[in-house]
């Protein structure tokens, strides 16, 4: 084995065991109180067989009493957490993580290289049919050496692994094996990590308290005593709370531009605003006509005016995207294929058709996916063609998503300290979240080097081409970048960026 640490620098730290996890200065933190967050939607269960994937209300509260083998730091790049140190073999299809010694969940079970492979070999089980099982495909076996030593073995060498590991999501969360085993089915809503705060009560709909753990393995955090997650999924809600008191921290996004705007203005409040990588995007099901054609897919991307757009919803906040990956990400292309933005050649491509234009594209059924549907409407409209608008409630939509029942639906590149996985997910051909239906064996090959090597300009190399096609294709719109914010009272302190949309507030204090 060879340590990573001297071939990758520029993808991942030198590992350092580390006594505290936070960047701020110690001196400066208060310890005590408690901190209510408004989350955008309530939160169906924790149990990856249950949930399948987290979105970014989950990830806020697993980052509280869950924990991950390694977390970002403040450069983006991974840090110790549950592991202290990792190496890889020289082919990065091996990977060895050290974990961390004297390590329980709240329920007393020990943490140990038994319990990581457990939850890994429950997800990664045939027979639970898991949805959360493909994000990890790539991963062969995960197998306890020792205690205290675990090794992942993997199908592709991954020379980001332990990047991969750093999201507080459904794969990389680590759960008490024990209270799995004892709670079955009611595990779901009774979960039990290793975090700084443990679950006292939760109400659907309503709210969930997390207290703190005494028994934390990180002695004398976390500073706050106690948190407590409100769902608010009117924005406008949101921002009232925080106004009035009622929260201290609120989720936000570029929607809401006038209540950031305020908030700005106002000296009691601040605004947390992280710049990552992916983008808002939309998935056009190839396998359907009118969109298996290309010159329609073209037309539509080259009809949608995405500053109009940004003006329209976010008074110009949210910023267009031209590919997958965004500012944030560490893949820059020269060239990445964007189609320009040209509603009369759109309009010549439909002509060209020749058949009538219609579809249906899928929103949410909430004020902003009704906004968002009347605006693209209308620029289509001027191009010759017929969008017929369907709105379904949040649980319908993913189920719509994944089964393909849709001509045209939004979706969400999310913020990743690395491409690969998502890449591979939405826009290789065999794999089961390939929304736009869309197969191609130039692309899968692109997709298939850019995971096999750690030449970083290589792999840049390989993105872009990617870009590229999946543009001069046109089976995806990349409509704005990922830009995440959280609106909160002044006083409150060390908050990370916010990675992912999440606001981590495990090692928050207020002055």
């Amino acid at each position: 084995m060879t340590s990573i640490h001297s071939r990758l620098a520029k993808i991942i730290l030198p590992v350092a065991i580390a006594a505290g996890l936070s960047a701020a200065p110690a001196l400066a933190q208060k310890k005590g109180g408690a901190l209510t967050v408004g989350i955008e939607l309530d939160i169906a269960g924790f149990d990856p067989l249950k949930v399948g994937v987290y979105d970014t209300s989950p990830n806020i509260a697993a980052s509280l009493f869950l924990e991950q083998l390694t977390r970002l730091d403040e450069n983006g790049k991974p840090k110790p957490s549950l592991a202290l140190s990792w190496s890889a073999s020289e082919d990065y299809k091996v990977w060895t993580y050290k974990l961390r010694p004297d390590v329980k969940f709240s329920d007393g079970t020990p943490f140990n290289a038994q319990a990581v492979a457990f939850n890994f070999n429950r997800q990664k089980d045939p027979k639970n049919n898991c949805r959360c099982a493909f994000y990890i495909a790539n991963v062969l076996s995960v197998e306890a050496k020792d205690d205290l030593t675990v090794v992942y073995t993997l199908k592709d060498p991954a020379v980001n692994h332990p990047a991969l590991l750093t999201r507080p999501d459904q794969n990389s969360t680590i759960h008490s094996p024990t209270a799995i085993q004892a709670k079955g089915d009611d595990y779901n809503r009774n979960p039990v990590g290793t975090g700084p705060f443990v679950i006292k009560s939760w109400t659907a709909g309503d709210r969930m308290v997390l207290e703190r753990n005494p028994d934390y393995w990180n002695k004398g955090k976390p500073n706050l005593d106690r948190v407590i997650l409100r769902p608010l999924p009117d924005a406008q809600s949101r921002f009232a709370s925080l106004v009035s008191g009622e929260t201290d921290v609120v989720w936000a996004d570029e929607y809401e531009a006038d209540n950031i705007t305020r908030a700005r203005k106002n000296n009691a409040l601040q605004v947390l605003e992280y710049v990552g990588s992916g983008a808002g995007v939309a998935a056009l099901n190839t396998k359907v006509p009118p969109l298996d054609d290309v010159r329609v897919r073209q037309a539509l991307v080259m009809g949608l005016d995405k500053k109009k757009i940004s003006q329209a919803l976010t008074n110009g906040l949210a910023r267009p995207a031209s590919n997958p990956y965004g500012e944030g990400s560490w893949v820059k292309c020269k060239d990445d294929g964007a189609l320009p933005t040209d509603p009369k050649k759109a309009a010549e491509l439909i002509k060209e058709y020749g058949k009538p234009v219609q579809f249906k594209m899928l929103f949410t059924a909430t004020p902003r996916g009704r906004a968002t549907s009347q605006v693209y409407q209308q620029l289509w409209k001027q191009i010759g063609v017929d969008m017929e608008i369907e709105q379904v409630d949040q649980a319908t939509f993913p189920p719509r998503a994944f089964q393909r029942k849709f001509d045209i639906i939004g979706w969400r590149i999310v913020d990743f300290p690395d491409p690969d996985v998502q890449m591979f997910a939405n826009f290789y051909s065999k794999s089961p979240l390939n929304l736009a239906n869309y197969s191609n064996p130039e692309l899968d090959k692109l997709l298939e080097q850019s995971r096999v090597t750690p030449d970083e300009g290589k792999r840049t190399e390989a993105y872009c081409a990617i870009s590229r096609l999946l543009n001069k294709e046109a089976t995806w719109m990349w409509i704005f970048q990922n830009t995440y914010y959280a609106m909160a009272k002044a006083k409150v302190k060390g908050i990370p960026k916010l990675y992912g949309g999440v606001i981590d507030v495990s090692d928050a204090w207020v002055e």
